[in-house]
């Protein structure tokens, strides 16, 4: 990921069409879930999405809401859309993305779109928006590890919730992927980079190959060894000198960091997101 992905005409155009979907949602008083999977994140600048937005975070000019879509999220989407290749008469499953700003577009553009996601609210709340707008958007409340569809896909897309699942589970869903796609079908993910935490554990081109593209069998489209940009533009609030103690134990006791991580303090920071494009041959 590079700030500077988005100076292309191409994610220019997308971005605008971001903006103006944003504020045609909030005129009709519709709600999109932020970049951290929620409904109205505070204005506290002391806050864990605050300070998870790195040192020395700046909004992009173009934003409408950097509040609840920092360019990050912006730079997801764009990068999804520019290299995924959707068009109108597609289906697309998008995984953990019920009220999302991404499958919201993605519907907005006209095509079929279907979200799974665990939070009942999310879904309730896309549900009503899809029948608001009149998008073909239909969102359900499922388990990634069960889908329970009897068809398949042009496209299956998540963006960045594969890392706050376990390894392992990572592994089985993405073991069954393939068979959810039709021939020609596309996988497109985001995800955290070299997030410090151990449950995140998607650090190197090995991981990225081990628990994605080789359970899926899918063929990589793109660079074959996945490229680190090398700039890293967010910091885990474990680190930030402002955080609970009984925050940082608690992650010690979930084994997510070392004890010895305790006493330590960073003054950069700490990870980035990455991308990564697989097709069904």
């Amino acid at each position: 990921m590079a700030i500077d992905d988005l100076k292309s005409d191409a994610a220019r155009i997308i971005i605008q069409e971001l903006n103006e979907l944003i504020l045609k949602l909030k005129d009709k008083d519709l709600k999109i879930s932020s970049w951290y999977g929620c409904f109205d994140l505070s204005d506290d600048t002391a806050s864990f999405e605050r300070i998870n937005r790195g040192l020395h975070y700046k909004p992009i000019e173009s934003s409408v809401d950097d509040k609840n879509f920092p360019w990050f999220l912006y730079w997801e989407i764009v990068w999804i859309i520019i290299h995924a290749e959707f068009k109108t008469h597609h289906k697309v499953l998008d995984l953990g993305g019920s009220s999302s700003l991404f499958s919201y577009y993605l519907a907005s553009k006209g095509l079929d779109v279907t979200t799974v996601d665990l939070q009942e609210n999310l879904v309730e709340n896309a549900n009503n928006v899809a029948l608001s707008m009149g998008w073909n958007l239909k969102n359900h409340v499922m388990d990634m590890r069960s889908l329970s569809f009897n068809h398949q896909f042009d496209h299956i897309t998540s963006i960045c919730v594969y890392e706050h699942i376990p390894m392992y589970v990572r592994v089985e869903i993405n073991k069954h992927i393939k068979e959810r796609l039709v021939p020609g079908g596309r996988f497109s993910i985001t995800f955290d980079y070299k997030n410090p935490s151990r449950f995140a554990r998607i650090s190197s081109p090995d991981d990225v190959f081990e628990q994605f593209i080789r359970p899926s069998g899918l063929k990589i489209r793109g660079n074959v060894v996945f490229q680190d940009a090398g700039t890293n533009y967010l910091f885990h609030p474990f680190y930030h000198s402002s955080t609970p103690w009984k925050y940082k134990i608690d992650q010690v006791k979930q084994h997510n960091f070392n004890l010895l991580d305790l006493f330590k303090k960073k003054k950069s920071n700490d990870y980035t997101f990455g991308a990564l494009f697989l097709e069904k041959k």
